[in-house]
């Protein structure tokens, strides 16, 4: 794409107003001999003409004696003399011998604030405007006029009467084109299309792009630069006067000269425009100031006489050729940033650039080369629109695919809300069975208590018996400490289950490593009551260096739970064992017993669906144990399985998770 505005510029840098003449034909003290041309291209009277200042020589039949004064067409009166005034400029024209037989013209372009009548030979040929030596004599013009030159003497006197009292550049801005009536037909012809394209191209975009901010109003970007478009529209029609003086053939030059300068108020509107589309790199304070002193500038040509107003053109060309090397340096910024877009801008900006730099040298006088300013406006314009039109166009892309998105996000969202509803209700199902399985843990707590407390009753009244003997009062008092143990390490767990209150979805645990042979051997000796009652022997098959990664209380919970399940369902003279595994994720709790088994059908629903059996010897319970078991290894992130032939014995397999975990865990 890059190389595509490249070349469009490449191209349209070769458009210009006036066709320079490549030959070496310049006019030498008022004489310019064309003896020896082809007029196979038109031919510009460039050089040097007689002059004759604050003199309207009267034109004779036969050319006059020429002047000793000679001046080069272009050159300012205010170089030699002061800015407003008249003269008279005279050329000798040598037409080669086949002149005769061909028909000529001689075309004069607009000079700002001046009037010209022309003579051919001594006659009157043509008048733009009216001459005279005063501003009150003279009536201004900006349009241009062709003198038409049939079958021409071979030595044709050229005289122009030249009044300028509306312009401080006075002068005779641009010589004048001579050539074939054909060619310079048909180079009028073709200027005044390219100059209604350039024109109409203009007006165009600038109403196009009002009528998009007219409904799009909060991006003024698209007013910017819909503004201007605008301006530089109206600045075209007063660069080629006879496009503006055909379609309005009275209008006052006061207004004419005022679109000549209307330019001032580009600048503004353009940095506008970029600062929208790139507000880091452009400072707000600078383009203020540019605001308020182009503004200024344009409203002071407004109210004041035109040959004050136009003592401004060098300060408003400044003024815009500094705004575009600003905008020049901003974009350089933006490209190396990498902004979308910049690239192209920066190269838009480059070519405004060198083509008001070129249009004011030839101004000027200083370059002697041809005017490029207009169609280099047509050529920003047009190419700036592709660039709005390649961000409007990527924006409405993206609101389009956001709105899909959108659509979809609703859709995923209604099934989200419906996913969420439904695990709202399974959720407030889990709290509620949580609490039922809360009340029935402290049932059981209850309930074993009440059995230890009856012991401890029925001890203390024996030893209140005068029968028994002090040896068997300390053998008493030594089982009723035992049991008084066991029931205050129950009550100590049910009070930690205050920990497990819900704080915002989530539960806290108390993470740490704990080495599995100390929590078992206190763990084994509150079973010692249970074991000599079943003669059931406890193995406790672990390394001392075996650790577990868990909460201290609820870990010492899961094994008092599956280890009095082991001894409720051993046999008589049976085995409990304890061991451990490890490996690189977990940490293997192993509870086995060689008891009554449980069956297969069983163990499918065994940690979700408990159910109430009695153990080897008639033992109750209520059925919540491996439940709550299964709940307390899912808070730690692992689980709980079970091994079991359905005939003899279950093996219970706890996996704890390695490593340091989180501190909450939902």
């Amino acid at each position: 794409m890059n190389k595509t505005f490249l070349i469009g510029l490449l191209i349209l840098c070769s458009c210009s107003q006036v066709t320079k003449d490549k030959n070496a034909n310049i006019a030498t003290k008022g004489e310019l001999d064309l003896r020896n041309y082809d007029f196979h291209q038109t031919v510009s009277l460039a050089g040097e003409w007689a002059f004759d200042w604050k003199n309207l020589n009267q034109p004779g039949p036969t050319n006059p004696k020429p002047k000793e004064s000679f001046i080069r067409i272009g050159e300012r009166w205010k170089k030699h003399f002061q800015g407003t005034g008249y003269a008279t400029y005279q050329i000798k024209i040598l037409f080669p011998e086949v002149a005769k037989k061909n028909i000529y013209a001689l075309r004069f372009f607009q000079t700002g604030g001046a009037a010209m009548s022309i003579f051919i030979d001594g006659q009157l040929e043509l008048e733009l405007g009216k001459v005279g030596k005063t501003k009150e004599e003279m009536i201004p013009t900006r349009s241009s006029g062709t003198v038409l030159l049939p079958h021409p003497n071979a030595e044709t006197n050229v005289l122009v009467h030249i009044s300028n009292f509306y312009h401080d550049d006075g002068s005779f801005w641009y010589p004048p084109t001579l050539g074939l009536y054909k060619k310079i037909n048909d180079q009028i012809f073709n200027e005044s299309i390219r100059d209604a394209l350039l024109t109409g191209a203009l007006i165009f975009m600038a109403f196009y792009h009002f009528t998009v901010y007219f409904f799009r109003r909060h991006k003024t970007i698209i007013f910017y630069f819909g503004l201007y478009s605008l301006i530089i529209a109206l600045h075209s029609i007063s660069l080629n006067g006879d496009s503006l003086y055909f379609l309005f053939p009275d209008v006052p030059y006061r207004l004419a000269f005022s679109l000549s300068l209307i330019f001032y108020l580009a600048m503004p509107s353009y940095l506008l425009f970029l600062y929208q589309r790139f507000p880091e790199n452009f400072s707000n304070s600078i383009i203020s100031f540019f605001i308020i002193t182009c503004t200024g500038l344009f409203i002071f040509v407004l109210v004041t006489p035109s040959e004050l107003g136009s003592q401004t053109t060098f300060y408003g060309i400044s003024l815009t050729i500094i705004g575009l090397f600003y905008s020049i340096i901003c974009m350089f910024n933006a490209v190396f940033q990498k902004k979308d877009m910049a690239f192209p801008l920066l190269l838009i900006q480059i070519f405004l650039f060198l083509s008001a730099i070129n249009d004011t040298l030839f101004l000027y006088g200083i370059l002697d080369n041809f005017l490029i300013l207009k169609y280099s406006y047509l050529s920003t314009v047009l190419f700036q629109s592709l660039v709005l039109a390649s961000y409007f166009t990527k924006s409405f892309l993206k609101n389009e695919i956001l709105g899909k998105e959108l659509s979809l996000l609703n859709e995923s969202l209604e099934k989200t809300v419906i996913l969420r509803t439904e695990e709202y209700k399974e959720a407030k199902q889990i709290a509620e069975d949580a609490n039922q399985w809360k009340d029935k843990f402290i049932s059981l707590v209850a309930h074993d208590l009440r059995s230890p407390l009856s012991t401890v009753y029925s001890a203390l009244t024996m030893i209140t018996d005068k029968s028994s003997t002090e040896e068997e009062n300390t053998h008493i008092l030594k089982q009723v400490f035992v049991i008084l143990e066991n029931a205050m390490a129950t009550v100590e767990h049910l009070l930690n289950l205050n920990r497990f209150r819900i704080d915002k979805g989530q539960i806290h645990l108390q993470f740490s490593e704990n080495n599995l042979i100390e929590i078992m051997r206190p763990l084994a000796n509150s079973f010692s009551f249970e074991l000599n009652k079943k003669s059931l022997q406890l193995d406790i098959l672990l390394s001392e260096t075996t650790t577990v990664y868990a909460d201290t209380s609820l870990l010492i919970e899961i094994l008092r739970n599956l280890i009095a399940n082991a001894i409720k369902f051993s046999y008589p003279n049976g085995c409990v064992k304890v061991n451990a595994e490890t490996n690189q994720e977990f940490t293997e709790i192993h509870i086995e017993d060689n008891g009554q088994g449980i069956p297969r059908e069983r163990q499918t629903d065994l940690f979700s669906n408990p159910i109430t059996s009695l153990g080897t010897m008639g033992e109750k319970g209520f059925g919540i144990g491996l439940k709550l078991c299964f709940e307390l290894m899912r808070l730690h992130g692992g689980g709980i399985k079970v091994y079991s032939d359905g005939r003899t014995g279950s093996k219970f397999v706890l996996e704890f998770p390695n490593g340091s975990s989180n501190d909450k865990i939902s």
